[in-house]
Protein backbone atom coordinates (compact mmCIF):
# COMPACT_ATOMS: atom_id res chain seq x y z
CA UNK A 1 0.00 0.00 0.00
CA UNK A 2 1.11 3.52 -0.93
CA UNK A 3 1.96 6.44 1.75
CA UNK A 4 -1.27 8.17 -0.32
CA UNK A 5 -3.32 4.99 0.27
CA UNK A 6 -2.55 4.63 3.88
CA UNK A 7 -3.50 8.37 4.60
CA UNK A 8 -6.67 7.76 2.83
CA UNK A 9 -7.17 4.94 4.69
CA UNK A 10 -6.74 6.60 8.28
CA UNK A 11 -8.21 9.51 7.21
CA UNK A 12 -11.82 7.34 6.54
CA UNK A 13 -11.42 5.90 9.59
CA UNK A 14 -11.22 8.67 11.85
CA UNK A 15 -14.19 10.21 10.19
CA UNK A 16 -16.16 6.96 10.68
CA UNK A 17 -14.97 7.25 14.50
CA UNK A 18 -16.16 10.37 14.94
CA UNK A 19 -19.32 10.02 13.39
CA UNK A 20 -19.99 7.29 15.22
CA UNK A 21 -18.67 8.85 18.73
CA UNK A 22 -20.70 12.04 18.57
CA UNK A 23 -24.35 11.45 18.17
CA UNK A 24 -26.60 8.93 19.37
CA UNK A 25 -29.70 7.14 17.66
CA UNK A 26 -30.56 5.14 20.67
CA UNK A 27 -33.40 6.80 22.06
CA UNK A 28 -33.12 5.80 26.33
CA UNK A 29 -30.89 7.89 26.90
CA UNK A 30 -33.02 10.32 26.12
CA UNK A 31 -36.28 8.60 27.44
CA UNK A 32 -33.98 8.49 31.03
CA UNK A 33 -33.25 11.82 31.00
CA UNK A 34 -37.03 12.89 30.77
CA UNK A 35 -37.92 11.07 33.31
CA UNK A 36 -35.12 11.53 35.67
CA UNK A 37 -36.01 15.72 35.39
CA UNK A 38 -39.69 15.63 35.12
CA UNK A 39 -39.52 13.27 38.58
CA UNK A 40 -36.59 15.89 39.95
CA UNK A 41 -38.58 18.76 39.27
CA UNK A 42 -41.57 17.42 40.73
CA UNK A 43 -39.90 16.37 43.43
CA UNK A 44 -40.92 12.35 43.36
CA UNK A 45 -38.17 10.45 44.87
CA UNK A 46 -40.39 7.39 44.27
CA UNK A 47 -39.67 7.79 40.42
CA UNK A 48 -35.85 9.65 40.83
CA UNK A 49 -34.22 7.05 42.99
CA UNK A 50 -34.09 4.20 40.38
CA UNK A 51 -32.81 5.91 38.01
CA UNK A 52 -29.78 7.05 39.98
CA UNK A 53 -26.06 5.02 39.44
CA UNK A 54 -25.90 2.68 42.06
CA UNK A 55 -23.50 4.09 44.44
CA UNK A 56 -23.59 7.37 42.87
CA UNK A 57 -22.76 10.98 45.21
CA UNK A 58 -26.28 11.82 43.41
CA UNK A 59 -27.74 8.53 44.59
CA UNK A 60 -26.71 9.15 48.09
CA UNK A 61 -27.95 13.18 47.68
CA UNK A 62 -31.07 12.33 46.50
CA UNK A 63 -31.56 9.85 49.05
CA UNK A 64 -31.29 12.03 51.73
CA UNK A 65 -32.97 14.77 50.33
CA UNK A 66 -35.94 12.57 50.31
CA UNK A 67 -35.33 11.11 53.68
CA UNK A 68 -35.36 14.97 54.38
CA UNK A 69 -38.56 15.96 52.62
CA UNK A 70 -40.69 13.07 53.90
CA UNK A 71 -43.86 13.33 52.74
CA UNK A 72 -43.52 16.39 51.01
CA UNK A 73 -44.56 15.50 47.06
CA UNK A 74 -44.40 19.08 45.77
CA UNK A 75 -42.32 22.24 46.23
CA UNK A 76 -43.80 25.23 44.86
CA UNK A 77 -40.67 26.91 43.89
CA UNK A 78 -38.98 23.57 42.13
CA UNK A 79 -42.80 23.36 40.21
CA UNK A 80 -42.51 26.50 38.53
CA UNK A 81 -39.41 24.86 36.67
CA UNK A 82 -39.82 22.98 33.03
CA UNK A 83 -37.00 21.71 31.18
CA UNK A 84 -36.20 21.20 27.65
CA UNK A 85 -33.44 18.01 26.09
CA UNK A 86 -31.58 19.46 23.49
CA UNK A 87 -28.88 16.88 22.86
CA UNK A 88 -28.01 13.68 23.80
CA UNK A 89 -23.90 12.43 22.76
CA UNK A 90 -22.47 8.91 23.68
CA UNK A 91 -19.19 8.45 23.98
CA UNK A 92 -17.15 6.19 21.37
CA UNK A 93 -18.08 2.67 23.56
CA UNK A 94 -21.99 3.73 23.83
CA UNK A 95 -21.42 2.94 27.41
CA UNK A 96 -22.25 6.72 28.97
CA UNK A 97 -24.16 9.57 27.71
CA UNK A 98 -24.49 13.15 28.22
CA UNK A 99 -27.37 14.98 27.58
CA UNK A 100 -27.54 18.83 27.77
CA UNK A 101 -30.88 20.49 28.08
CA UNK A 102 -32.14 23.96 29.38
CA UNK A 103 -33.83 24.90 32.25
CA UNK A 104 -36.62 27.53 32.64
CA UNK A 105 -37.75 29.07 35.61
CA UNK A 106 -39.50 32.25 36.36
CA UNK A 107 -36.37 34.10 37.46
CA UNK A 108 -34.94 32.65 34.49
CA UNK A 109 -36.87 33.03 31.47
CA UNK A 110 -34.14 32.92 28.66
CA UNK A 111 -33.20 28.90 30.09
CA UNK A 112 -29.81 28.09 31.21
CA UNK A 113 -28.01 25.69 29.78
CA UNK A 114 -27.35 22.44 32.21
CA UNK A 115 -25.77 18.64 31.43
CA UNK A 116 -26.90 15.01 33.00
CA UNK A 117 -24.34 12.70 33.01
CA UNK A 118 -25.37 9.16 32.11
CA UNK A 119 -23.54 5.34 32.41
CA UNK A 120 -25.26 1.98 32.00
CA UNK A 121 -25.85 0.05 34.40
CA UNK A 122 -26.48 -4.01 33.46
CA UNK A 123 -27.68 -2.38 30.65
CA UNK A 124 -29.86 0.24 31.57
CA UNK A 125 -29.10 4.02 31.56
CA UNK A 126 -28.71 5.35 34.70
CA UNK A 127 -27.90 9.41 35.70
CA UNK A 128 -24.21 9.60 37.47
CA UNK A 129 -24.37 13.25 37.61
CA UNK A 130 -26.41 16.55 37.31
CA UNK A 131 -24.27 19.44 36.35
Amino acid sequence: MSAQQSIKSAFFLLLFLTAACTHSPDPRPHQVADAFLTAYFGVDFEQLLPLCATGSELKSDMERNARAIGAERRLADLAAYSFRIDDVQLNCTKDSAFVSYFLFAPEIPDGIASRLTLIKENNDWRIAKLL
